[in-house]
């Protein structure tokens, strides 16, 4: 087979092809394994519930939020009829509210949540030691903790700390107070579990056989009844069905990781493609003398096509031989790193289905095909007398439909630039990745036109230089201005790729930081240490500025608001209406005053009212004045005075009285509510950040969760989550898209050389020595490194500059751009060592091989 033989002959200038496809082959495994292993495990706490029934989740799976839950009472109600469910030992409404342990002032890593402890059930768990909680202060822990029956414990709640003694322990994890404490510390009930009997579903099926499949249809029968009796009120949720019943933090977290692992994979693919190509373009126009004799000899272009394809094929195929193995290895300990860095929670396992290494198997002979195939295009163009050229000045002109390609690209790159200056969270590295892709891209189509220019302008202060080297790096350089460019492009992209993510990152959260301090005109900020977020205790004695956040639901729909007082009003700037009836007293709660007709609402939607007024719907629960952003009063059409109904953090319906519009910005929700009633609705809600307009001492905030930090030290910290995992997101995607570009510039560089064998040949016989032949060879490499790496560094500073123009405009204070200069020098020196090594090395292995030829002469 010719192909075969081609490759035999020519395997040391496609060995970086080679790697690159069977990287981008072990990318693809294990992403691909990764991806289908991310999905939700049922929660720990309820392993031993077969059945399990939740509110109806909002439509959009990536709101994050908890369903509406029911009013206790609705539940209540529920779980008296679900009890009565043939098979079903018991019904058990879950009340949940904040509490995590301190020891020795500090918060304990791992459970923050405590529930009743008639919950402690559905997780299969029983008293190890001890007696169960009966009163106020009274808890059980898990026996993880160390913490001896009797013990004083002291759990930080959201009002804050609060001394219990401990009544029993359990084997694992967990906190469980008496069931009438969690009631009254809770809000609603986001979850009712049922337990169910050996016996369930014998009248049914009294035939049946023993095992694993008897449980299966009594579990199946058993949510069947459910169901009729739930109705449109909630979900069902049996079998593995019960991992969408997983906490919302654990969700939202393995949906960044398949974010995460979807922009790897997306990214691997498109690198590829970029190298295969340049690499089989590069190589064509190095054999066109090759090429032109097997047109002499008769081959039709069909036939050269089919050979150059051929090799691509047998490189794809070899590429996932190596690449496949090495992903499957490599599939557990990433997984391991994703748990450890936040990208996915703790129950994620790899499932390793044998379809995957498959499917990257044949991706990887596409992406060999796909990037190859203008390459085979273009070799089966070539004619006949392409075998007698000699010329080594490649001065043919770039086509028409490549400079308007290349111009798109560009425009796709800015806008995308633009878009992820607006973006936040994990959208800011999947906009950055966009503009990368859209920015290699026009680099590659527009390389032959913009570096070779630059690659003569760079040995311009050797121009008067004396010395056969200085004159022969000059010369090559500018006389193969296409080799050069086609050399020079992978080290422009990598340096404008990592420079510029890293940069935009760095540059953004520095204007966030900013934002955040300016708008609350602070000088020290308290942020939670080691906790989800600052207790009512640790606001109190930060006294600053702050908001509570919390959450309302329209129908089934989150809407996002937060509490605040009157000292916060200083920030706030009314463009209509009046914030003086924003503080009335705090709504009575429904289950206080309401009589049953009142408590027994819908779970799922509530019936508008006929308008009573303009603008106004009849009351429904108790009416709660709200003061609303210009930007959600345009999306959701509300305006000063309109009254809607609503249901509250707790599930009951309260109707929401707008009774101002505020603009400008930033503000902490769309809604804003007096802080009394989101506390009266929500009693574990906590407040994310205190801004203060003197500094906190540290004393004040001891065994409140909670740290004490400069502003300046603030704006230039990541405090959020989101930040943290974005700036992971950022190195990962450098990570990746550098060591491609690394790779790219060492086969560049590699085929370049192997093809200058006769250039070099002939320097030897002129009398150059060994060391005058490899230290043209690495001038030449550092001259074209450093333009690659300056015209890189060009189109990142440009990028940036823009990019922290636009936030200064925002914030109207100046946010400096920030270079990466660590990065910039890491990617750069990195890009020169390899690419002198892949140059030099061939010229050794030559200088090697001739030796070894003039010995056995």
């Amino acid at each position: 087979m010719i192909a075969l033989a081609s490759l035999r002959e020519r395997w040391r200038s496609l060995l970086g092809t080679l790697l690159t496809l069977a990287v981008a082959v072990a990318v693809l495994t294990v992403c691909g394994l990764l991806l289908v292993s991310a999905r939700p495990v049922a929660p720990e706490r309820y392993a031993a519930s077969p059945v399990l029934i939740r509110p109806v989740p909002p439509a959009a799976p990536e709101a994050f939020t908890e369903p509406r839950p029911w009013p206790k009472e609705q539940a209540e109600a529920l779980a008296i009829r679900l009890a009565a469910v043939p098979g079903v030992s018991a019904a058990v409404p879950v009340h949940r509210f904040y509490a995590q342990v301190l020891r020795d002032g500090a918060p304990v890593a791992g459970e923050r949540d405590a529930s009743n402890w008639s919950a402690a059930a559905l997780g299969g768990h029983v008293l190890a030691t001890g007696r169960a909680p009966a009163g106020s202060g009274e808890v059980v822990l898990g026996a993880s903790l160390g913490m001896p029956v009797g013990a004083r414990v002291e759990l930080l709640t959201a009002a804050g700390p609060e001394q219990f003694t401990v009544t029993g322990t359990v084997r694992g994890a967990g906190t469980w107070v008496a069931d009438s404490v969690a009631g009254a510390r809770a809000g609603g009930v986001p979850l009712i579990g049922l337990l169910t009997s050996a016996d369930a579903d014998a009248d049914a099926d009294a035939d049946a056989d023993a095992g694993d499949g008897d449980g299966d249809g009594r579990d199946a029968g058993v949510a069947a009844a459910a169901t009729a009796i739930v109705g449109a009120d909630g979900v069902v949720l049996v079998g593995d069905a019960r991992g969408a019943a997983e906490p919302v933090d654990d969700a939202r977290t393995r949906w960044i990781g398949m974010q995460v692992l979807s922009a790897l994979s997306a990214l691997g693919l498109f690198v590829s493609v970029f190298i295969v190509a340049s690499t089989f373009a590069f190589a064509t126009r190095q054999r066109e003398r090759e090429l032109g004799l097997l047109r002499l000899l008769g081959a039709v272009p069909r036939q050269v096509r089919r050979w150059v394809l051929g090799e691509v094929v047998l490189l794809g195929l070899l590429g996932g031989a190596v690449g496949i193995p090495v992903g499957l290895l490599a599939a557990g300990p990433v997984a391991r790193w994703l748990v450890r860095t936040g990208f996915e929670p703790a129950s994620f396992t790899v499932l390793y289905q044998p379809v995957v290494p498959v499917a990257a198997m044949a991706a990887g002979v596409l992406v060999a095909l796909v990037g190859a195939w203008a390459a085979a295009r273009r070799a089966a163009r070539v004619g006949p007398l392409a075998a007698l050229r000699a010329a080594a000045v490649d001065d043919r002109p770039v086509t028409l439909v490549r400079m308007l390609a290349g111009g798109v690209a560009l425009a796709a790159a800015v806008a995308a630039g633009v878009a992820a200056t607006r973006a936040s969270g994990a959208n800011l590295g999947t906009y950055a990745l966009y503009a990368a892709i859209a920015l290699v891209t026009a680099g590659s189509l527009l390389a032959p036109v913009l570096l070779p220019p630059a690659v003569r302008l760079l040995p311009a202060p050797f121009a008067r230089g004396r010395g056969a080297t200085v004159l022969l790096v000059r010369q090559h350089v500018a006389t193969a201005g296409r080799r050069s460019a086609a050399a020079a492009a992978p080290v422009l992209l990598c340096v404008a790729f990592t420079v510029l993510i890293g940069g935009m990152v760095q540059t953004t959260t520095a204007y966030y930081g900013l934002n955040r301090v300016t708008a609350a005109d602070a000088t020290a900020v308290v942020v939670p240490d080691g906790t989800p977020g600052l207790s009512d205790a640790a606001v109190t004695a930060a006294g600053g500025l702050s908001a509570l956040p919390t959450t309302l639901y329209d129908g089934v729909e989150p809407l996002p608001a937060a509490g605040v007082t009157p000292a916060e009003h200083v920030l706030l700037t009314v463009a209509d209406g009046s914030l003086t009836a924003l503080h009335r007293p705090p709504p009575v709660r429904p289950s206080d005053a309401a009589g049953p007709a009142e408590q027994a609402v819908p779970a799922v939607g509530l019936p508008r009212p006929l308008p009573a007024g303009p603008g106004r719907a009849r009351s429904v629960g108790p009416v709660v004045p709200v003061a609303v952003t210009e930007g959600f009063a345009a999306s959701a059409g509300w305006v000063t005075g309109s009254t809607h109904p609503v249901f509250g953090p707790d599930g009951r319906p309260i109707t929401l009285e707008v009774v101002a519009v505020l603009a400008g910005g930033p503000l902490p929700a769309g809604i804003l509510l007096d802080r009394a009633a989101v506390r009266a609705m929500d009693p574990s809600a906590l407040t994310v950040v205190v801004y203060s307009g003197q500094p906190v001492p540290e004393s004040a905030l001891g065994g409140l969760g909670a740290r004490p930090l400069s502003a300046a030290a603030y704006a230039a910290s990541s405090q959020d989550e989101d930040d943290r995992l974005v700036w992971v997101f950022t190195a990962l995607l450098i990570a990746v898209s550098a060591g491609f570009g690394l790779l790219a510039v060492v086969n560049t560089m590699l085929m370049s050389t192997t093809g200058r064998a006769g250039d070099l040949r002939v320097l030897k016989l002129s009398g150059a020595t060994r060391g005058q032949v490899l230290g043209l060879l690495a001038a030449e490499t550092a001259v074209v490194v450093a333009t690659g790496a300056a015209l890189g560094l060009a189109v990142a500073v440009a990028a940036l500059a823009a990019l922290a123009r636009g936030l200064s405009v925002q914030l109207g204070v100046p946010v400096p751009m920030v270079i990466p200069w660590g990065t910039l020098a890491a990617t750069v020196g990195v890009c020169l060592v390899l690419a002198v090594a892949a140059a030099t090395l061939p010229a050794l292995a030559s200088n090697a091989a001739g030796r070894g030829r003039g010995s056995a002469a």
